[in-house]
Order: C-alpha cells, then sequence, then structure tokens
C-alpha cells in the first residue's frame, strides 16, 4: 500500500514539474520573441512620480519616434530586467531610501498587433511591465564618527573628508563610497598601501537620522625599495630613470607613482609606461618595483592633415610634413643631458569656403632638450621662414624670418606658463600709408610670455571649471630693433552644469596693444582683430574695429567696402547655453550607427564686442552685438559646430546674418 502511495506522489509530482517546465519554456520562448512593450505599471511609489521613475528606467513603451529610430528599448531585452531595477534603486538610494526593494515582471498581454507578410499574418507579441517598488524609510546623514587604529596626523584629513557629507543630506551610500575612496588615497599617498575602510550606518534613531561610523585600520607604513628597468631600447636608461622623483627608502606614495608616469608620457620618447610592484619582491614593507614602459622610435618621419580652429578664419585646413630623431647623443661634447631632439616642418594652412585659399605657409628647423641646466624645463631652439604671402589679418602682404628661444613649465596639475625671446625680420607690402619706421624692412625683438590656468574637466565639452589666459609681448626697448609696443591679452571663461545635459558657458576677453618711446603706432600685423566664429559671430573674420574706406583704380569711393586695419583694444564677451538635443541623426539611412557615437548638442548665444583705436572710443553704443543658435556633432576630435549668428541693429551696423562652420568650440 505504501509503494502505491509513494509512486502516485512520484507521479503527480512529476506531471506538475512538466507542466511547469513547459510554461517555463514557453516564457523562455515568449521572451526571445522579444516583446514590445506595451505599458509600464509602477506601484508602490510615493516619493516619486509614475513619470519619473519611468524616465530613468531603461524600459521604454513604444511611439513614433522610437519606432523611426529603431529604439531597442521598446522590446523586451536580456539587459531590461537588470536594467530597469538598477536605475529605480539609484533614484532611491541617491535620496536616503536604504532598504529600498524593487520587483519587476513581464506580464504577456493578448493584444496582439498583427504584421501582414506575403504567405501568411504573424503576430508580434506584447508585454506589460509589472514594478512593485517598497520604499521603506528615508534617511538623511546624522553624526560622523572616525574610530581605529591610525597615526594621529590624518585625523584632521580625513575628517575634512567625512565632513563633506553634510548633516540633514539625504544619506547616500555613493558619496559614502567617494568619501572611503578619498580616505584611502589620502592614506596611500603617505605611505599606508594596505589600509582597510568600514562603515556601519546606524538607522536606529528617530526622526530619520542615520549616523555614520568610520573604521580605519591603516596597517604599517610602507617604503619604497629598488626601482630597476625591465626594458631598455632606442633611449638610454637615465632618459627614463631621470624624470623618476622616487628613490629607495621613500615613503610609498600613490601619487608619485602616477605622477613619475605622467612625466614619462609628457616626455615624449614614450608610448607607454608603467610603474609596478615586482612579482617577486618578498618585502610587503618595502617593496621593490619595476619600470615598463614601450619606447617610440628615435627617427621620426610624419605626415599630418586635418581640419582644424583659427583665430582668424572659421575653419582652416592644415597641412604638415616633418622629419627627425628624438635621440641625438652629445656625449662626446661632454653634455649629458640626453634625449635631444632635432626636427623640421613644412606647414600649409588653407582657409575653408568661398574664399579658399593659402594663409600660411611655413618651414622651420627645431632643436629641443628636456631638461635645461638641470631642471625640468624644455628648452625649444627654432629658425622659421614664411615666404611672401598675402595676410589673413588685412589687405597686406608679409615675409619674415624669425629665430626664438623658448622654454615651459607647469606648476601643478593646471597651471602652465611659457617665456622666450625672438628677433623677427619682417617685410610688409601695403597700400596703407604706414609710418616710416614701419616702411619696407623691420627688425623687432621681443619677449613673450603666457600664463594659463585650466580647471575644465574636458577640453573638448567642458561642463564644469574655468579656463584663464594672460599673454604679454614686449617689442623693442632695451631689446633694440625699428619698433618699440607691447601687446597684453587676457580671457577668462567658466562653464557650469544647471542640469544633466545643460550648460552654461561664459567667457571675457580683451586686449591691449600699445606703442612706446620713438615708435608712433603698432605694425599692422600685430594690431588686434575681432570678427569671425571665435570672437564675434555673425560678422566677417578680422572685420570688426577701426577701418578704412576702399578706393578702386578709378579713384571711386565705396560706402560698403571697408577694410579693418586692425585694433589698439579690444573686448569680447560671450554668453552660451548648451544642451543636448534630440538625437534625430541617428534615424538616417545607413550612417545612423555611426552617428549613435557622435553625440549632437544645440547651443544658443550671444556675443558682444569691438575693437578700439584708442582707450577714448571704448564706449558702450560702440559694440557690435550678435546673437543666434548653433548645431554640434561631437566628434573624437571634437565638436563640429555650425552656427547662424544676426547681428542687432545700432547706430554703426546694421542688421546682417551670417553662417559659421568651424571645429570646436569658440571658448
Amino acid at each position: 500500500m505504501k509503494k502505491i502511495v509513494l509512486l502516485i506522489l512520484l507521479f503527480s509530482f512529476l506531471i506538475s514539474l512538466q507542466s511547469a517546465l513547459a510554461v517555463d519554456k514557453a516564457k523562455l520562448r515568449w521572451l526571445r520573441d522579444k516583446p514590445i512593450i506595451d505599458s509600464i505599471a509602477i506601484n508602490g511609489n510615493k516619493a516619486f512620480s509614475v513619470s519619473e521613475i519611468r524616465g530613468r528606467m531603461y524600459s521604454r513603451t513604444q511611439s513614433l519616434w522610437r519606432k523611426i529610430k529603431k529604439d531597442r528599448r521598446m522590446k523586451v531585452q536580456r539587459e531590461t530586467l537588470g536594467r530597469d531595477t538598477l536605475e529605480i534603486k539609484y533614484l532611491y538610494l541617491t535620496k536616503g531610501y536604504l532598504n529600498i526593494q524593487v520587483s519587476e515582471t513581464f506580464l504577456p498581454l493578448e493584444k496582439y498587433q498583427k504584421v501582414k507578410k506575403e504567405r501568411s499574418n504573424d503576430s508580434i507579441p506584447m508585454a506589460m511591465i509589472w514594478v512593485n517598488i517598497d520604499e521603506g524609510s528615508q534617511y538623511s546623514y546624522g553624526q560622523h564618527t572616525l574610530q581605529g587604529e591610525f597615526d594621529g596626523k590624518f585625523r584632521w584629513p580625513l575628517t575634512q573628508k567625512i565632513e563633506k557629507l553634510k548633516e540633514n543630506n539625504p544619506t547616500n551610500p555613493l558619496e559614502i563610497f567617494k568619501i572611503i575612496f578619498d580616505m584611502r588615497t589620502e592614506l596611500a599617498n603617505n605611505g599606508y598601501p594596505y589600509s582597510t575602510i568600514t562603515y556601519d550606518i546606524d538607522t536606529t534613531r528617530e526622526f530619520g537620522k542615520a549616523d555614520i561610523t568610520f573604521s580605519v585600520q591603516s596597517d604599517s607604513l610602507v617604503h619604497f625599495g629598488d626601482i630597476t628597468i625591465d626594458t631598455v631600447g632606442h633611449f638610454p636608461a637615465y632618459v627614463g630613470m631621470r624624470e623618476l622623483k622616487i628613490k629607495k627608502g621613500d615613503v610609498y606614495s600613490r601619487k608619485s607613482i602616477l605622477d613619475y608616469q605622467k612625466r614619462l608620457f609628457e616626455s615624449g620618447y614614450f608610448s607607454f609606461s608603467q610603474l609596478a610592484q615586482s612579482e617577486i619582491s618578498g618585502n610587503r614593507l618595502h617593496p621593490d618595483f619595476v619600470l615598463k614602459y614601450r619606447e617610440r622610435k628615435s627617427k621620426f618621419l610624419s605626415l599630418a592633415s586635418g581640419v582644424g580652429q583659427s583665430e582668424v578664419k572659421d575653419l582652416q585646413w592644415d597641412l604638415n610634413f616633418g622629419f627627425g630623431k628624438r635621440n641625438v647623443d652629445f656625449t662626446r661634447f661632454k653634455i649629458k643631458n640626453g634625449g635631444h631632439r632635432f626636427s623640421a616642418f613644412a606647414d600649409y594652412s588653407f582657409s575653408v569656403g568661398s574664399d579658399s585659399r593659402l594663409i600660411t605657409h611655413r618651414y622651420s628647423l627645431r632643436y629641443t632638450t628636456p631638461w635645461t641646466f638641470g631642471i625640468r624645463m624644455p628648452l625649444t631652439l627654432t629658425f622659421e621662414i614664411e615666404p611672401p604671402l598675402k595676410s589673413q589679418l588685412g589687405d597686406f602682404t608679409i615675409q619674415q624670418w624669425a629665430f626664438s628661444a623658448k622654454t615651459s613649465k607647469w606648476f601643478g596639475e593646471e597651471i602652465r606658463t611659457t617665456a622666450g625671446l625672438e628677433y623677427n625680420n619682417v617685410k610688409l607690402d601695403t597700400n596703407i600709408v604706414l609710418p616710416q619706421e614701419l616702411e619696407d624692412i623691420s627688425i623687432r625683438r621681443k619677449l613673450f610670455s603666457t600664463f594659463r590656468l585650466d580647471s575644465r574637466d574636458n577640453i573638448f565639452l567642458p561642463t564644469k571649471g574655468q579656463l584663464s589666459e594672460l599673454s604679454t609681448e614686449y617689442f623693442g626697448g632695451f631689446l633694440g630693433g625699428d619698433n618699440n609696443f607691447y601687446k597684453i591679452e587676457a580671457s577668462w571663461a567658466t562653464y557650469q552644469k544647471i542640469w544633466p545635459g545643460w550648460i552654461i558657458a561664459v567667457r571675457m576677453k580683451g586686449g591691449v596693444a600699445k606703442e612706446f618711446g620713438k615708435s608712433v603706432e603698432v605694425p599692422i600685423d600685430e594690431k588686434l582683430y575681432l570678427g569671425g566664429a571665435n570672437t564675434i559671430r555673425g560678422y566677417t573674420e578680422n572685420s570688426l574695429g577701426p577701418v578704412r574706406l576702399e578706393i578702386d583704380s578709378a579713384n571711386v569711393l565705396h560706402d560698403t567696402n571697408f577694410v579693418a586695419i586692425g585694433a589698439n583694444y579690444s573686448i569680447v564677451l560671450n554668453q552660451e547655453f548648451r544642451w543636448k538635443t534630440v538625437q534625430f541623426l541617428n534615424v538616417l539611412p545607413f550612417v545612423g550607427n555611426l552617428f549613435k557615437k557622435f553625440p549632437q548638442w544645440q547651443s544658443l548665444f550671444i556675443d558682444a564686442g569691438n575693437g578700439f583705436g584708442s582707450s577714448r572710443e571704448i564706449k558702450f553704443d560702440q559694440f557690435a552685438f550678435a546673437y543666434g543658435t548653433g548645431f554640434q556633432i561631437v566628434s573624437p576630435a571634437g565638436p563640429i559646430r555650425i552656427d547662424y549668428a544676426r547681428r542687432i541693429k545700432t547706430d554703426r551696423y546694421d542688421v546682417d546674418s551670417r553662417w559659421h562652420f568651424t571645429i570646436l568650440y569658440a571658448f
């Protein structure tokens, strides 16, 4: 009897198991068909609206636009369930809902959409997404406690990092993980790479306060051991080792390792470098390190071409030929500072557009030593020749040759300075009547320097940070030469994200070019020129500022044909609002997949400013104004942009409009 009962029970279990497997197989087949998402139901939400939660989900219901661009998120995918759940949890966790629970299921619908084919009518399965949310309680930061075993000197810097978690703000585990990472980095940069940091959140307090206790175990102090080089090829070993500021016995610092790898890359001799702990190092408190790098070839031949941004043209096409040697041995002359570089280049630039022509051709010889007098300040000596060519700045032809010496220096991660001396032989040929000192050939000697502070998070598409630049040039004076004048140009730009994908950018820029001593005027090719895609849009390149009326061969005056002669003072004000726009290029046939990798942005802008002959002319009613909109495709080489600008009518300028096509943002 017992055997019969057991057989009946076993038979019943097998039948039920077969039914369950049949259901699972049917559902799997249904999911493999990638059913279209007909609707999304959200249940249990109180803190956030249904639309806000749906906006965060990966899944999307079908719409005309999504059908056009064939959005795969309209159908149930393998990753749909996991991504939906993670996105919803992320939304809640960042707002202090530490116990959030999310469950998501797909429900088949009996509703079908018929698709007619030649031989049969096939049906497309439809799905409803059902999301259940258990929000739990919301918590905010309460008191913070730091405990554990570590050197007392770290209590202040670690406490400073913890205090970034402001009391009463929503408790955010992601912020806590970031704080722990910063704390470990602080310890690792000061000799404690084996530290462990844990945290505990106390949610038993009333009023939703969550106290957090951080426990720090710093472990033992670590020092650097021996440092050896694994690979030696084209360059002597000391070319790589001289960049190393770490010595055996120094306190371990993760930052020092990263700085060293950066210095090696900046030297120009290596395409890859890594300073890693030796696998056979047995002393964990004095680990040995091995430097591995991949060298660039000593001799090189280069050919480069591409579209670039110009200060004087909307868009220019650059072509460059070059050859040289990166490691010239001067040991026979008792010069042991290896890594000397010799190179020769030919540079050509062509304007792109209706006035396409050659705007630059320059030939140069260059010598560079990366260390000057034992200091890491690259010194570059350059000899350049520019044959006669009509200038892109104005109605004159210029030819020149020059010899210069320039050095540069980084201060930290954001500040870079340059300084140098140049001897320049210039010959101008122009129809404009010039002072005697500017006629024919002039010898110019100048000192120049630049200062650049760049805290932007991205050089192509900055969302925060600032860019400050200052350049000075001093001609003549105690240096001698035919011209005495100075030029100072300064600019400041700031960038701020006001919403995900929304950015405000502001720039202020100004300059002065002023003669002194016996000179009566700044040379025309050294004056300041404004107008165009990168200064004040809506105006042709270099057309703003002081002008002269052009007279033709019949001595007829043309009121509408003005030629800019350059300014002594300049002011530029720009404000731009940028946002990520609808990705409509993604739906184009054949090339739509390509544009998915190149996000499309839009912008609204307003530009103001002008150039002036003297400081007395600087008045608001003399400014040129323009406003407009732009479209950008963010490529790996930077934003490719098209701007449409319209002038604002003033007493000095009439209403007009202009298209600008170039690469990179104006600022």
